[in-house]
């Protein structure tokens, strides 16, 4: 069987590798992040079944975060990694969590920035920025194409036909 998630660049694939760990890592794969990781895997992969493409993400849910964090090629992919990160840690919470990121999650979240050894001022702007989209009305997901596909306000032509969208 062919691996579902080698349309990905080394670059994508370790963040959403990253990405699922966060979710996975206090034991709850909750819907809301299942249905992220799906939508984001239907337009990154749009000839793979999300379904199948989240299977692999979990499948590989203990990742070496030395190995991953080395497949990001530029500073602001890793800055953007500890936004995204963080969003995904405080987008879902599990019951009687006190805090909007649970212990598993948030001890996990350090450990990334430990291996991603940013600046501490740069990961607080990151941080920052991160509780700002979440106060946001854009969906995680919006800010995740932006992020991965360099879409701004509206993607351009060319991204939405490989994407396989139309115009309406």
């Amino acid at each position: 069987m062919a691996d579902p998630l080698a349309g990905l660049s080394a670059p994508q694939q370790a963040q959403l590798r990253v990405l699922c760990w966060v979710a996975c890592v206090d034991g709850v794969f909750a819907e809301e992040e299942r249905e992220l990781l799906s939508r984001l895997a239907s337009r990154l992969l749009p000839d793979v079944d999300p379904s199948e493409a989240v299977a692999a993400l979990v499948g590989q849910n203990s990742p070496d975060l030395e190995q991953l964090v080395a497949q990001l090629t530029s500073h602001d992919q890793r800055l953007q990694l500890v936004k995204l990160a963080f969003e995904m840690a405080a987008s879902s919470s599990n019951p009687g969590d006190e805090s909007p990121i649970n212990p598993a999650e948030r001890g996990a979240y350090r450990q990334l920035l430990e291996v991603l050894a940013l600046p501490e001022a740069e990961v607080n702007e990151a941080e920052w920025a991160a509780r700002q989209a979440l106060q946001d009305t854009p969906a995680l997901l919006d800010r995740l194409n932006r992020i991965l596909f360099g879409w701004g306000a509206w993607p351009s032509l060319e991204a939405l036909e490989f994407t396989g969208s139309q115009w309406l």
